[in-house]
């Protein structure tokens, strides 16, 4: 919640020797430079300590101890979940996360505030990568692009400044995101089943069953034992893979490091877009508002489109939506050159760029999942997300350029897309369909593409099977 305030704009009067710019006026005219001058859209963690003007502090900041929380759980909580599975590391993670979050804002301690936000940045870590990975698994190849376009940061944005604008203040918006989380966390503890692809994985085949048999009747189609797979005759047994023999297959290889590749860029120059955004409009709530729901709008445009356009792959929307923010970003620059900044085109290519570097994140997420195996998903996944904090803590650093060469922050930007266009077009793998269940077990082979109705790779409908049993 401290992250609505911007560090450039606070005055440490009682630290440094700002001016007082209201001290020659009295009656109204001080009353109207106290409003005027003192205005805060909502009132910050960071406002309340003072986080920014304290010595020692100002260089610690929130943000970055959330950050380090991830970090820790992205590095433990992948492979907690390749090696336990998906549901029971998911919920483990929530059971962190959303008291931590709660009570970071119970206590009136900077240090208390630091270590639960930290422990809240696990609980971010299990529920994003974890969870990507868990909710992945449960639906159908078609259906993924679908899942990022409503489980995604943009919908997130729009509560969460909803909820920022209504609560007015860090502590009480801090204990209604955590009610909010609690409904996530009913919903998969009392009805989603365990993954299905990765109980198989594991050789518990009845299990398996069981969470298939759950998901049909969610989806409300009739169920259709899946036999376990039959044992051939003097077969070499498969071989398991962890995150370190992923380096030797050349495939995979290759694969992890386009992803980290992926990541790292989507993560610099969205979270640099974003916090170098906060003046694009007059109205910080605005500017919130309109970036949220237009992001949003797209991410779901193009998440139905995905189903009625088999040519828009992981490669298309990565290389087009990337080349359509580098070209936004170029006319960004070319306004603030000429002086432009504030009037309502300046805001539309801001959103524009912001917007298609953030679209960014689907191909990210989806690739992530089809390109790596189901013994490392989870892991691999997390390592991702471990570049791309990386990648966020280097955009916070980097975005204090603002203030000193406001064009050099969109420049950093077209400079990392361009990379991350060449390096797709030629080492990016397609993925689109593709089953999960065989996903990066073959170096050799083409990716396994799903069958073309929907759920026939989720429940394997045999009809045949089902007129005898008639």
């Amino acid at each position: 919640m401290d992250d609505f305030a911007n560090p450039y704009t606070v005055h440490c009067l009682q630290y440094d020797n700002f001016p007082n710019v209201c001290a020659n006026l009295t009656g109204t005219a001080l009353s109207e430079c106290h409003t005027t001058k003192s205005h805060s859209y909502y009132s910050s963690a960071a406002m309340e300590f003072e986080i920014y003007c304290r010595p020692g502090w100002k260089d610690f900041r929130p943000a970055f101890v959330q950050y380090v929380g991830v970090l820790i759980g992205n590095i433990i909580l992948g492979y907690v979940a390749d090696q336990m599975g998906r549901k029971k590391t998911f919920i483990l993670s929530m059971l962190i996360g959303i008291p931590s979050l709660s009570l970071s804002a119970t206590f009136n301690s900077i240090a208390a505030f630091y270590f639960f936000r930290a422990l809240t940045g696990i609980g971010i870590a299990g529920t994003m990568i974890v969870g990507w990975a868990y909710f992945s698994e449960l639906v159908s190849p078609h259906q993924r692009f679908k899942l990022r376009t409503f489980s995604n940061w943009a919908n997130a944005r729009i509560m969460l400044t909803l909820v920022a604008l209504l609560t007015g203040e860090w502590r009480l918006s801090s204990h209604v995101s955590a009610c909010i989380s609690l409904i996530t966390l009913a919903i998969v503890y009392f009805i989603l089943p365990e993954s299905h692809i990765w109980l198989r994985k594991k050789g518990r085949y009845e299990e398996a069953e069981e969470s298939r048999k759950r998901i049909a009747a969610l989806a409300g189609i009739e169920f259709v034992p899946m036999p376990p797979p039959e044992k051939v005759e003097n077969a070499e047994p498969e071989k398991a893979v962890n995150i370190l023999t992923v380096f030797g297959d050349p495939q995979l290889r290759k694969n992890i490091l386009i992803l980290w590749l992926m990541w790292f860029v989507t993560g610099m120059t969205a979270y640099l877009t974003d916090l170098c955004g906060g003046d694009m409009t007059a109205n910080f709530w605005i500017g919130q508002f309109l970036s949220g729901i237009l992001l949003s709008v797209v991410r779901i445009i193009m998440g139905f489109a995905d189903g009625y356009l088999p040519w828009m792959g992981r490669r298309f929307v990565l290389l087009s939506c990337q080349s359509l923010a580098i070209f936004f970003f170029g006319c960004v620059i070319a306004f603030l050159y000429a002086g432009e900044k504030g009037q309502w085109y300046y805001t539309a290519v801001y959103l524009a760029s912001f917007v298609f570097t953030s679209i960014c994140w689907e191909p990210c997420y989806l690739c992530a999942s089809e390109l790596m195996p189901t013994d490392v998903r989870a892991t691999s996944t997390a390592s991702c997300s471990i570049v791309g904090r990386f990648a966020n803590i280097g955009a916070s650093m980097l975005s204090g350029l603002k203030t000193i060469y406001e064009p050099g922050v969109h420049m950093i930007s077209i400079s990392l897309g361009l990379t991350n266009v060449i390096a797709a077009y030629f080492f990016l793998q397609e993925t689109k369909n593709c089953s999960l269940d065989k996903a990066g077990t073959s170096a050799s082979k083409p990716v396994e593409k799903a069958n073309e109705q929907e759920m026939k790779d989720l429940i394997d409908r045999t009809v045949a099977e089902d007129v005898e049993k008639k």
